[in-house]
């Protein structure tokens, strides 16, 4: 199926359906893909904040709403000016916007906008979306957290955002109740087919095959059920108000958290396991699922019943207690917060979105620049004008290393 030219495809995720693979090979082959009339605007392969601020209305802490709501208009008029053959936005954001935020965006792109919603089964996002609550936010075990989501799928009150994102079903009526169905596609996703997504890409857009290449890069891989135990204890130390969000953000979900993810796991740690009763409940929720998407009208492609497959099911069974901390696994969360720590000693300011935390290392940083550069002040005295210099070299060593 090849989109008709002068559409914009809006891919909107939903959150774990290889939406962050797909982006990082649109951003690497941009250059290649403008060959072909193909337009994927912006500065990064994920315009994450621009996105939220239309379809959600919120941004992340210390971001500012106006400026990212900004960003999203002039990255859509770019798009409306160049009219390439095809334009593409994806962001998994959009999965969760508000009647309100989807129709924002529709407006801004246009009546010739399709919408592309990537599907895997329910079954095998639930170890890796718990991971993901768990790199945020204080959450149950995983036990308690499956039996909360798993039997309440209207909706409960632990992570509620986990059915706003996956209530697959819902998403994809939602959106053809927006648009209509004939431009609503859904793609999908079968992981034991790792060249497939990139290729049903590579038909919609039109591109010869192979052009898409999804990163070799494992820095967003899933955590080890050890790993993970040691991410949520920091997360409930540093849960509280007098750790600010912004610095959480910076520090532990994009700090510790992702200093673990980049490092290589210990192959002899253990997975996240997931009961058997857990796996028998998913499955039946993904069967009625695809019955709702096939009836929805919109167009699919691959087959809807891998979303109830029991061959796709996750590794079964009950994690052991972690007893002992991994040290590789403890200095790899340490240097992912001195990996953020190290990048706020530069710049003649504080970043205007960092917290209390990040503001307060630049400070002292900055501070023993200032004490030298007092030292140095009387320029008469040769040793003087020696400890200027010396002054001046540590200041421009602190700012390039920003």
């Amino acid at each position: 199926m090849r989109l008709a030219d002068g559409t914009t495809l809006l891919h909107i995720g939903p959150y774990k359906t290889g939406t962050t693979a797909m982006q990082s090979a649109l951003w690497e082959a941009r250059e290649a893909l403008a060959e072909h009339g193909v337009r994927y605007p912006g500065e990064r392969a994920h315009e994450m904040g621009a996105a939220m601020a239309v379809a959600l209305g919120r941004v992340e802490p210390g971001q500012d709403l106006a400026e990212q709501r900004e960003r999203w208009h002039a990255l859509a008029a770019e798009l409306r000016d160049d009219r390439p053959r095809i334009g593409i936005v994806s962001s998994e954001v959009y999965c969760e916007a508000s009647d309100e935020g989807a129709r924002a965006v529709l407006d801004g792109l246009g009546p010739a906008t399709q919408v592309l919603i990537t599907l895997r089964p329910i079954v095998r996002l639930l170890g890796s979306q718990w991971q993901q609550y768990s790199q945020n936010i204080a959450v149950p075990s995983y036990d308690a957290w499956l039996r909360e989501i798993l039997d309440h799928p209207e909706g409960g009150r632990v992570t509620p955002s986990f059915w706003r994102r996956h209530r697959h079903d819902r998403l994809v009526e939602r959106w053809v109740g927006l648009v209509g169905p004939e431009r609503v596609t859904v793609v999908v996703v079968d992981d034991r087919d790792h060249d497939g997504l990139p290729r049903v890409f590579e038909e919609l857009l039109g591109v010869p095959a192979g052009l898409l290449r999804t990163p070799a890069d494992r820095s967003n891989r899933s955590l080890t059920f050890p790993e993970t135990q040691l991410v949520q204890a920091l997360v409930r130390r540093t849960n509280s108000p007098a750790f600010d969000p912004a610095d959480h953000s910076r520090f532990v979900r994009f700090g510790a958290a992702r200093g673990l993810q980049a490092a290589p796991a210990d192959p002899a740690a253990e997975r996240v396991l997931t009961p058997a009763w857990a796996v028998d409940q998913a499955l039946a929720i993904g069967a009625s699922m695809a019955a709702r998407v096939a009836a929805s009208g919109a167009t699919v492609i691959g087959d809807l019943g891998l979303l109830s497959d029991p061959a796709l099911a996750p590794a079964t069974g009950d994690n052991a207690p972690v007893t002992a901390i991994d040290p590789a696994a403890a200095a790899a969360l340490v240097a992912g917060v001195v990996s953020k720590l190290a990048g706020v000693r530069g710049g003649p300011q504080p970043r205007v979105d960092g917290g209390p935390v990040e503001k307060a290392v630049w400070s002292r940083h900055h501070a023993v620049v200032e004490r030298w550069e007092a030292a140095a002040a009387p320029a008469e005295a040769p040793e003087r004008s020696s400890l200027r210099a010396f002054a001046g070299r540590v200041r421009r060593r602190l700012r390039g290393s920003h």
